[in-house]
């Protein structure tokens, strides 16, 4: 080396060392981050998946009784017992909770006005939703009408023993006035046991919330002279709904065992509306029988042959389950039946 180039290789290997130093302390600290937040994330997913693990032991628990707890509160109680480990660490805090149905309508029960002709009762301001009329304490009466004042909805007819139960779809908001028709008792007799009384319920503006959940099945359609069987089962207490639709002149709809009483429609159909409780996995199913029948000539009934549709709509459970760990949380909401088991809404916290 001449000796005009001494020197020059420590100018180069100064500016190397400094470039390192400014590249690798950057490095080191994402590397140190990285891991840092490798570590996190590994802790946050396994979070995640033993909440998981736990919302799937509750679904499992819902399969094997679909009616598990009507209590309100979030508890583990109807849970236990609980698995002991999952992904290496303690089982996740679960807990379930039933979920009262809540219509959040406003009802009324107005005076009854015995006698003929359209009798009106004005209910409260309604939103759009579901107006139902019940009348009671109704006996061997014949076309007792129903339907709703100054509004398209045709009148719904009834005959046969009560109580009559009339449904009508509001899509709008403001006043409403519910009209009742009943037959002449000089005609027809009394429309005895009194005293007769009258129930509507309608939709309302900020209702008491809650969740009513049901599930419908669509039974296969039979014909012939005698009752028809329909089993289902309920996990949770409110109305089963019967929707016949066909052209028999004669329809007639009950709860097999209850004291309930029958329903008897003209065509083109009706719909019924029993009072059911859940049933236990150690009951037998529950029955609704349809009955189907045609005057002859000489006005005698006689078996209706079809064709047509049964719609069967009944209360199911719904519950909302909560698994936390850590700060890690999951709350589903699912409906259970003996049929299946449903998730409907999932939220991660």
């Amino acid at each position: 080396m001449r000796n005009s180039e001494r020197g020059q290789a420590l100018p180069l290997a100064l500016v190397a060392l400094a470039a390192g130093v400014l590249i690798i302390a950057p490095f080191l600290g994402q590397v140190s981050s990285t891991m840092i937040g490798s570590r996190t994330y590994a802790q946050t997913m396994t979070e995640q998946y033993s909440c998981d693990g736990g919302v799937e032991w509750a679904l499992w628990r819902l399969k094997e009784n679909p009616v598990l707890t009507t209590n309100p509160n979030y508890n583990s109680t109807s849970l236990a017992p609980f698995p002991s480990q999952i992904n290496g660490s303690s089982f996740p805090t679960t807990e379930i909770r039933y979920v009262e149905s809540a219509e959040g309508n406003g009802t009324i029960t107005p005076p009854w006005q015995d006698g003929q002709g359209w009798h009106d009762y004005p209910v409260g301001q309604v939103v759009p939703g579901t107006l139902t009329v019940v009348i009671n304490n109704i006996t061997a009466s014949k076309n007792v009408q129903i339907r709703l004042k100054d509004r398209p909805s045709p009148p719904q007819d009834f005959q046969g023993d009560g109580p009559y139960i009339a449904n009508f779809t509001i899509d709008y908001t403001g006043s409403c006035t519910v009209q009742v028709k009943l037959p002449s008792t000089k005609k027809y007799g009394p429309m005895g046991p009194g005293p007769i009384s009258i129930s509507i319920t309608y939709p309302t503006a900020g209702g008491g919330g809650g969740s009513g959940v049901t599930e419908a099945i669509i039974p296969t359609w039979l014909t012939g002279p005698d009752w028809v069987n329909y089993p289902f089962r309920a996990t949770d207490t409110g109305n089963v709904t019967v929707v016949v639709t066909c052209d028999a002149p004669i329809i007639r709809i009950k709860l097999e065992g209850s004291s309930y009483p029958m329903g008897t429609y003209a065509a083109p159909g009706g719909t019924y509306y029993v009072p059911v409780g859940p049933v236990s996995p150690s009951q037998p199913d529950q029955q609704i029988q349809v009955q189907l029948r045609a005057l002859d000539g000489k006005g005698k009934e006689i078996p209706y042959y079809g064709p047509g549709t049964i719609t069967i709509t009944y209360p199911i459970a719904s519950y909302d389950i909560r698994a936390q760990i850590g700060d890690r949380t999951i709350t589903i909401r699912a409906t259970a039946s003996y049929l299946a088991t449903r998730v409907i809404s999932w939220q991660i916290e």
